[in-house]
């Protein structure tokens, strides 16, 4: 990547998570704050995380498999209540980890 490592295509990592987010639960982007509960709060189910890594591999031009999401939530979230736990915020943390690995 060139440019600004913390922004893709133009636009903050936070950003892209809000955006990708609320297009993977089809809700408003407003809805998505930052410490929102994915689960609890915004109604994801577990199919949802699949597509949501899915939307962040495309975003990030770079393969992601969905065993380093599951591995990120368990090193990251250890022993937390994952339908509390998993906020845009995590999200956000995750693909700034992979776009440190590109």
């Amino acid at each position: 990547m060139s440019g600004d490592p913390s922004l893709v295509n133009g636009r903050s990592v936070q950003e892209l998570v809000r955006e990708i987010v609320a297009e993977v639960l089809v809700i408003p982007a407003d809805e998505v704050t930052p410490g929102a509960a994915l689960i609890r709060d915004l109604g994801a189910e577990s199919i949802d995380f699949l597509d949501l890594v899915f939307r962040l591999e495309d975003a990030l031009g770079t393969r992601i498999p969905y065993t380093r999401w599951q591995d990120f939530l368990t090193a990251s979230l250890a022993g937390a209540d994952l339908s509390t736990a998993i906020t845009p915020e995590v999200v956000r943390a995750f693909a700034e980890q992979e776009m440190a690995r590109t």
